[in-house]
């Protein structure tokens, strides 16, 4: 069998000098063609570029309005409806979701138990998981407060569940818990208050279930 010999560099350079004759006349022979084509990659780099600079803009935007109805509510809670505004105006963006969440905490503090659940509850579904995290212990304690004990339980029951390694577990099994007690769950509130106490037990949610303790099992 003949050995197959390699190209020698006349050749790559024969070769090299037909691709581009070939390229050129291709390009000569569809000039519309190519033309329209290149016209579109600008054109799409153009557009990309200006999607991206609206997008950015309106992040932008959207913060700075959040910062400014968050200042007016500082001053006069009853400028609550403020942080709608910023949701209307910049539907979808973070600053929009956490203008909700301030606006469910300062409802909550007014003890407006179910306005308060009604501003944290489409905020459990939010791909931010932080503002998801609090958004739904929010929500429990909102329904807790409201003497819906069945919906927070079973919030904090799917949360723990869904969430093994989350930073608030603590506080998720502590409204758990509360929320078994008042609901008249003695067994189970003791349960979870163990739990409490054998995991958390240098946590304020850990002394506050050994005095949990202390009185349901006396």
């Amino acid at each position: 069998m003949t050995k197959k010999q390699q190209p020698t560099v006349k050749q790559e350079q024969e070769a090299i000098i037909s691709l581009l004759t070939g390229t050129k006349k291709y390009v000569k022979d569809h000039k519309k063609r190519v033309l329209t084509g290149a016209v579109i990659l600008v054109l799409a780099a153009v557009f990309g570029y200006a999607y991206t600079t609206h997008v950015q803009k309106v992040q932008e935007n959207s913060w700075a309005a959040y910062y400014n109805a968050q200042l007016a509510v500082m001053q006069d809670p009853a400028a609550v409806t403020q942080l709608d505004g910023v949701a209307l105006q910049y539907p979808g963006t973070q600053a929009a979701q956490y203008a909700q969440l301030l606006k469910g905490d300062i409802l909550y503090a007014g003890e407006n138990f179910a306005q308060a659940a009604d501003a944290y509850e489409p905020l459990t579904n939010a791909h931010n998981e932080t503002l998801r995290t609090v958004a739904t212990l929010s929500l429990a304690a909102a329904k807790q407060a409201t003497g819906d004990y069945e919906s927070a339980i079973k919030l904090m029951t799917q949360f723990i569940a869904q969430n093994p390694k989350s930073f608030a577990l603590p506080q998720a099994y502590f409204t758990l818990a509360m929320s078994q007690e008042l609901a008249g769950q003695k067994a189970q509130a003791i349960e979870t208050y163990q739990q409490i106490l054998a995991n958390y037990t240098k946590t304020y949610f850990g002394k506050v279930a050994q005095d949990k303790l202390a009185v349901l099992t006396k």
